[in-house]
């Protein structure tokens, strides 16, 4: 998934509905997306695949903390409580900060990734 995280979005958005948990990690992954362009896999794919485990596991950290934080499950959250978590990455990460490209696109991502889910999966 983190390997290729624009690939592993588009795959999932093929689907009709997705679990909780997918769109779980499709927000991590377009959290890593918009860190990406801070070491290109064209240079040194070697250097790149360690890039992306480490910062996946740096996000997975910081989603940890934050499902932590307002007392809620990470593996089976409600969608409102990832809506929660993911607003608290962005603002963790600075995402409104950043260039609004990078911030329209992972808006787009995560609207995206929410409207797939169906309760009950």
């Amino acid at each position: 998934m983190f390997n290729d995280p624009s690939r592993f979005i588009e795959e999932k958005l093929q689907k009709k509905f997705l679990s909780i948990n997918t769109i779980r990690d499709g927000i991590m992954a377009a959290l890593l997306l918009s860190f990406q362009e801070t070491t290109d896999k064209r240079d040194d794919p070697s250097a790149y695949e360690t890039w992306c485990k480490k910062k996946a596991s740096e996000i997975r950290t910081r989603a940890d903390k934050a499902f932590t934080e307002i007392d809620a499950p990470s593996e089976y959250p409600t969608l409102e409580q990832l809506k929660q978590v993911t607003a608290s990455l962005r603002k963790s990460y600075g995402i409104e900060q950043g260039p609004e490209t990078k911030k329209t696109d992972f808006e787009t991502r995560c609207q995206a990734l929410f409207e797939k889910f169906e309760d009950g999966l």
